[in-house]
């Protein structure tokens, strides 16, 4: 399997996984500041958004998989690959600034 399909695959499936709750994070905070709400809502909307994200990114990775020999395509996911690359350390960053400066 060439190397950006590959971490194409890797990297989205990374982010479904830390990027659901990220960004229903980010949206209970823009919403609120009260520890109860946040946290009561922060579970139920992370699965909606995992709803949504998770088969997404398997379908895309599906046909990834299924093109993997694909010259043309390796070279056009470049980009989208380290775009999940950059999704993944913002998320890892927050998490982080989140748990140490809070």
């Amino acid at each position: 399997m060439h190397k950006n399909i590959s971490g194409t695959i890797f990297y989205s499936l990374l982010f479904a996984m830390g990027g659901a709750p990220t960004i229903a994070m980010l949206i209970i905070q823009a919403q609120t500041q009260d520890p109860n709400i946040v946290y009561g809502v922060f579970i139920g909307l992370s699965v909606i958004i995992a709803c949504i994200l998770v088969p997404l990114i398997l379908i895309q990775n599906a046909f990834l998989f299924f093109k993997r020999k694909n010259d043309q395509l390796e070279q056009k996911i470049k980009p989208l690959c380290q775009v999940y690359l950059v999704l993944n350390a913002l998320c890892l960053i927050y998490w982080l600034s989140f748990q140490f400066l809070k």
